[in-house]
């Protein structure tokens, strides 16, 4: 093949089992069925990657049912196909009529003096043999010259058996974003991307087959897009240039430009239990068009409902549950998703100092598998990483399971307790301190507030580094620091503490998006502003950054407010 100066780079398969030792376990059987998936380099221009695409393809795979071609007139230009609601799901109600529209003046010109990825420099051991993610896709610096003679794959039929579990976009940056699918068919797959203004397509900014895992997943980061984007993406069976079906249709947003400063809009939850399917409250969340992204603070799945997950298998077959219900497939297709972990994506109140090796290996396994979520090169189990939506927010995500050292805990601040990990909590206290971002909103799975009643699972129960981290916001005067929790089974805005150097900092509880509703809990009124309990939901949030404004509201599954739970804060 021609080569040309557009360089497709490697197309990583699933995430590689967890790095989480090599020891034997007599109670989990091996994970001989986990593949990574073989990596690809493409050197060579659209036209002739089509054509080696095609050629591999062929046909495609007539065992595979027709699904149908959907209605045209259903299809609104620019929009996410539905899928058929489960029976007996609620109305997902319409979005908010004072949504911000998706478009906005990403150029304003503020210095950037920071560089973007703070945090990623922290070198720590890993075995040889655990496989890496790699940035899987490059659009190539000349996106926008891809040619398809049909490139709007929104008329396809879907082909819902060969994609069970939806699509999903995660990690975006203002360049890049990592797409996730599951393949059940045995036909190629190509990757489509297109980037979209308004409901026209404005250019196709990939088009290209990825490989797929032994067990049929597939993670690919598509780089050199370009800022606060809407795109439009599927995966597709039969030839690149050609394709007889697809997958769902998902959406997802690259951040703004690195020095704007405009407002964005994005939801969370957390808390989201099997036994709440089909997920109505994220039905309701995947029906909105304003959001710019969505955190997912843990508890995604139980893997610990019923029967306890302990191997890969029992691990997949959870999340295959959770992840086929129609109000789970609608939230992951209809923007980019930042995502964590906390319990019961292993078990219950699990620990990392006691817990067998090959289980949490598995769990870690899984958790990549089925999530676009990205790994890190030097370390890949670490889960806390960084994203900046220009000068507007960072958004940290921290893993306060993985690392704690349970036999440390103590409530007095003078004996030294492990939460999370030394390199973590330098990384987050160095990229707070030198955050250029309006807003600094920290993912942390369970609460950190000072709460009557709370048991020391959480972050008192770790005294030192609670202090250690509140004081480092407090001392420093760092304005704008936001903590985004779950894990208890109700929601609410609170003070850290309700007096002292720290109660200027604040945090949201969000969820439950679908567990048990807790009664109203033990807490003082005058700490906590908004108290939600009782009643599945997820947080709403408008960053403002021009009046450094944050406003809050919880949603229901009807997509309304739920009465008392707006907040506004000026920082």
């Amino acid at each position: 093949m021609k080569l040309t100066r557009r360089t497709f780079i490697k197309i990583a398969g699933a995430a590689g089992v967890a790095g989480c030792g090599t020891g034997e376990d007599p109670d989990v059987a091996p994970m001989d069925d986990y593949d990574s998936g073989p990596d690809e380099t493409f050197d060579a221009s659209p036209e002739d990657l089509d054509a080696a695409i095609d050629k591999d393809a062929g046909a495609p795979d007539a065992s595979e049912p027709d699904a149908g071609a959907p209605d045209a007139g259903a299809l609104d230009a620019g929009a996410l196909d539905t899928g058929a609601p489960d029976a007996g799901a609620p109305d997902a109600g319409a979005p908010d009529a004072g949504a911000l529209d998706a478009g906005r003046d990403a150029a304003m010109d503020v210095p950037r003096d920071v560089p973007r990825d703070v945090g990623f420099d922290v070198p720590r051991d890993v075995p040889r043999d655990v496989p890496r993610d790699v940035p899987g896709v490059d659009a190539g610096r000349d996106s926008g010259v891809i040619t398809l003679p049909h490139p709007d794959f929104r008329g396809l039929p879907e082909r819902l058996p060969q994609f069970p579990l939806g699509v999903m976009a995660g990690d975006a940056t203002d360049t890049s974003v990592m797409f996730w699918t599951k393949h059940d068919g045995t036909s190629a797959v190509t990757l489509r991307v297109l980037e979209m203004d308004g409901s026209r397509i404005a250019a196709v900014r990939f088009n290209g087959r990825v490989t797929a895992s032994g067990a049929g997943f597939v993670r690919a980061v598509v780089t050199g897009l370009r800022p606060n984007k809407q795109h439009l993406y599927a995966f597709l069976v039969g030839p690149a240039s050609a394709p007889t079906g697809r997958s769902s249709v998902g959406r997802v947003q690259t951040a703004i430009a690195a020095d704007s400063l405009a407002p964005i809009v994005f939801a969370g939850t957390s808390c989201t239990n099997q036994s709440a399917r089909p997920f109505p409250v994220l039905a309701d969340a995947g029906s909105r068009t304003d959001l710019d992204f969505f955190i997912h603070a843990g508890d995604h799945i139980y893997a610990d409902y019923g029967d306890n997950a302990v191997t890969l298998p029992e691990y997949r077959a959870k999340y295959s549950a959770s992840w086929s219900a129609s109000g789970m497939r609608a939230l992951h297709r209809s923007t980019g998703q930042y995502l964590t972990w906390d319990d019961h994506e292993v078990f219950n109140n699990w620990n990392p100092e006691t817990t067998s090796r090959a289980r949490v290996a598995a769990a870690r396994a899984a958790f990549f598998e089925h999530r676009a979520t990205r790994r890190n090169a030097s370390d890949p189990d670490r889960l806390w990483r960084s994203f900046r939506w220009g000068r507007t927010a960072e958004v940290f995500i921290l893993d306060c399971r993985g690392e704690r050292r349970p036999s440390t805990r103590s409530e007095d601040p003078a004996r030294s307790s492990t939460y999370i990990s030394r390199a973590q909590m330098d990384w987050l206290k160095a990229g707070l301190r030198s955050s250029p971002c309006v807003f600094k909103f920290i993912v942390n799975s369970v609460p950190i507030v000072d709460r009557a009643g709370a048991d020391s699972d959480n972050w008192n129960g770790y005294a030192s580094q609670r202090r250690e981290i509140l004081n480092h916001i407090a001392n420093n005067r760092l304005r704008g620091v936001v903590w985004l929790s779950g894990d208890v089974h109700f929601g609410g805005v609170c003070q850290v503490e309700d007096t002292g150097p720290w109660s200027g900092i604040w945090e949201v509880i969000m969820g439950p998006g679908g567990s048990n509703r807790d009664s109203r809990p033990v807490v003082r009124a005058s700490q906590w502003p908004v108290m939600v309990y009782g009643v599945h939901n997820y947080t709403l949030f408008r960053a403002d950054p021009a009046s450094r404004t944050l406003t809050v509201d919880f949603i229901n599954a009807s997509g309304g407010r739920i009465p008392g739970s707006r907040w506004t804060h000026t920082f």
